[in-house]
């Protein structure tokens, strides 16, 4: 018996198997793809949706889409980081816990959190500002940032709401034109200016050579079939975004407790109340 010849058949055979399954995956990923950005399919999960009460304000996105995935870490500070940011140095520090930095000075206080989380309260009972509307909330926003030495070029207003001249703003990270979730820097303003700012910030360290599948938007949506928190809910928008889930790295209970990650094309949906869900199903 002439082992070497069965060697090189049994090779050879392995190799084709392996192309016939390639062409078969990507085959069948891409007639899925064909089949579920259909007019008919679409129309179904939009019956499907209204069934559980959940209605859309905007149009379910029909084309494909091909992204990278990018390596993100968290935005890090020390105490001496953060006294040097918003008080010239001055301060006083705190560790009730390891996990937990107190600092303050007169009647401003920081908690950081994991050294990663950044929650800022003014507690001064003054008047100095009177403002008209969203632009002026937003450039006392911007205004404290670039005081505090942040950078404001990656940022993007992804919800707001007044009342009483009381302005919530919430800020999402932008790399590439696209929403960097799950970070965020989200301002209360009021006439003091700003009582409070709660940030936890991702920062790009690198994107992938290599694009991946987004699994289409209707088949994506058909998840919250499932999820009754989002029945009785109206989607404004369905847009792509970088999605870093801590949850992958081990960090369950506390995102402020990961590191870094590499965060995965995926879905944005956003209610119109101000939620929003990630769906991040992709395909290779």
């Amino acid at each position: 018996m002439d082992w070497k010849k069965i060697k090189k058949i049994l090779i050879i055979a392995l190799i084709v198997a392996n192309v016939v399954l390639f062409c078969y995956s990507h085959y069948n990923n891409f007639r899925l793809r064909n089949e579920s950005t259909r007019r008919d399919f679409v129309k179904e999960v939009t019956a499907l949706l209204a069934e559980k009460n959940i209605s859309l304000d905007t149009k379910i996105p029909r084309s494909t889409k091909k992204l990278p995935s990018v390596l993100v870490s968290f935005e890090t500070s020390t105490e001496e980081d953060i006294k040097e940011r918003y008080f010239d140095g001055k301060g006083k520090v705190e560790r009730p816990s390891t996990d937990l930095a107190e600092i303050s000075l007169n009647d401003e206080y920081i908690n950081l959190v994991n050294g990663r989380r950044v929650y800022y309260e003014n507690r001064k009972a003054e008047n100095n500002y009177n403002i008209k509307n969203l632009e002026e909330a937003q450039k006392i926003a911007t205004k404290f940032l670039l005081d505090k030495k942040y950078d404001t070029r990656d940022i993007y207003l992804s919800y707001y709401e007044e009342a009483d001249g009381k302005y919530i703003l919430n800020y999402t990270k932008i790399f590439d034109n696209i929403p960097v979730e799950s970070s965020y820097t989200n301002f209360i303003i009021d006439k003091r200016g700003v009582m409070s700012m709660d940030r936890l910030w991702l920062d790009v360290l690198d994107k992938s050579e290599q694009k991946i599948f987004l699994s289409p938007a209707p088949r994506a949506l058909l998840s919250l079939l499932n999820k009754s928190e989002y029945y009785n809910k109206t989607i404004e928008k369905i847009t792509p975004c970088f999605y870093f889930n801590p949850e992958d790295q081990g960090y369950i209970e506390d995102i402020t407790r990961a590191v870094n990650g590499r965060a995965i094309p995926a879905w944005k949906v956003k209610f119109t109340d101000g939620e929003y869900t990630v769906l991040s199903n992709y395909w290779a």
